[in-house]
């Protein structure tokens, strides 16, 4: 396929009946190959180990190619650092994954473009262990994925009725709460 670089001074040079015709088909083509892939081609899966736990819902990791990635643990919120339990969930976290090998499969990026995604440590998936040891709620707004965010809710009950981690206050803060209260200030 040729094309022709319009002219500045006339935009519409470009779009002569043959360069029409070329662009028109260069985009069908395109079209065509954007929906011959399938759905399951949007998730990226990386693997590598844990070079870093900022907090108890994201880690640094570096891949096999050598590559960092800041992920983010898909459908589940830790309270923050200065939060109750805050610490403790960031500890138990490295305690899990710090230096080791994990799988991750990439399902989103979220606006601080960090890597969204599902965490497995040796087929364990990290995402509800966070919330199974008390230290995570489902995150409800951003858990789309139906039967996924049906365990988490089950771990999350299971938990609660333990008094697991944070389960153990009487009236715990969500971290999605306490970020609107220090907003607010």
């Amino acid at each position: 396929m040729t094309f022709q670089a319009g002219n500045p001074a006339n935009p519409d040079a470009a779009c002569s009946s043959g360069g029409a015709a070329a662009v028109s088909a260069a985009v069908f083509a395109a079209a065509l190959i954007l929906l011959s892939v399938p759905a399951s081609a949007e998730n990226e899966l990386y693997r590598g180990q844990v070079v870093s736990v900022q907090d108890g819902d994201t880690i640094t990791v570096t891949t096999t190619d050598y590559e960092q990635l800041r992920v983010r643990f898909y459908g589940i919120d830790c309270p923050e650092k200065n939060q109750n339990h805050g610490p403790e969930a960031k500890e138990y976290l490295t305690g899990l994954v710090f230096g080791k090998t994990v799988d991750i499969e990439v399902l989103d990026i979220d606006r601080y473009s960090r890597q969204v995604g599902l965490v497995r440590l040796d087929g364990t998936l990290i995402n509800q262990r966070m919330i199974e040891a008390g230290y995570a709620w489902t995150y409800e707004q951003y858990c789309k994925v139906k039967d996924l965010c049906a365990d988490f809710r089950n771990a999350e009950s299971s938990a609660r009725g333990r008094r697991a981690g944070l389960w153990a206050d009487s009236d715990p803060v969500a971290p999605w709460d306490h970020r609107r209260s220090r907003r607010k200030r």
